[in-house]
């Protein structure tokens, strides 16, 4: 079973936080991790089977890695003595842990902003994202600060519950937060979905109407008392 059989999209160079994950499940489902990411070492294999099974492996997970690529991003591993040092070149080089890169990362977290009309579940995953590409190149935001940063960063509608959930007596901890947050989300879909039912349905009246010659009630007053919104016979 390969990369592509799994449909890992190829990757290009970007996005590496999403693929690094994808492909530990993919090692890590072949039985290849321990070697990427050194939990067993080539030194550590004393018996001529076990270094035989060591380099087995390296070699079976270095093609795995090299296919799950594009052709721009083989140069950076070509040259890898196996597949621990292919994996370490990798992050040593889209998690570099410079000062300049934290702060880059940490600057995009604290200014992330939700505008009205995006996805609930999207806004959570990119600040989660963020948190965790944060935690890999040594800078790990706590929890605190990553559920006050997300309240901090919700559209002016949400400012209600924000009140709500800060008058609780208990800490906020991020499930909680995040669970009201898509609970309120699927009840305006919910109330939104009503509404246009509603709307379809009035729409669908007046149309009939208009269809049997009759004019709309709400646009013609009535003939007994001049009052718009019924006829005389109601």
């Amino acid at each position: 079973m390969d990369a592509s059989s799994l449909r890992i999209s190829k990757f290009d160079g970007t996005n590496f936080h999403a693929w690094k994950f994808k492909m530990r499940m993919v090692l890590e489902e072949r039985n290849l991790w321990e070697v990427v990411s050194g939990e067993i070492k080539a030194e550590q294999c004393e018996t001529q089977l076990d270094q035989a099974t060591y380099k087995r492996k390296s070699r079976k997970a270095m093609a795995v890695i090299c296919l799950a690529m594009e052709d721009s991003q083989l140069p950076l591993v070509r040259s890898a003595s196996g597949a621990c040092d292919a994996w370490s070149r990798l992050e040593d080089h889209f998690e570099k842990k410079s000062l300049a890169n934290k702060l880059f990362l940490r600057r995009r977290f604290f200014t992330t902003m939700m505008e009205e009309g995006d996805d609930v579940l999207e806004h959570i995953n990119k600040l989660k994202t963020l948190a965790e590409q944060l935690e890999a190149v040594g800078a790990p935001v706590c929890e605190d600060d990553l559920v006050i940063t997300l309240l901090g960063s919700l559209s002016d509608s949400y400012q209600f519950l924000i009140t709500a959930l800060e008058s609780r007596s208990d800490t906020l901890s991020w499930e909680l937060v995040t669970s009201r947050l898509l609970h309120e989300e699927m009840k305006r879909r919910e109330q939104g979905s009503k509404g246009d039912e509603a709307s379809q349905g009035q729409a669908f009246i007046t149309r009939d109407n208009q269809r049997k010659g009759r004019p709309v009630k709400k646009s013609w007053p009535c003939h007994n008392c001049g009052k718009i919104g019924h006829w005389m016979a109601e």
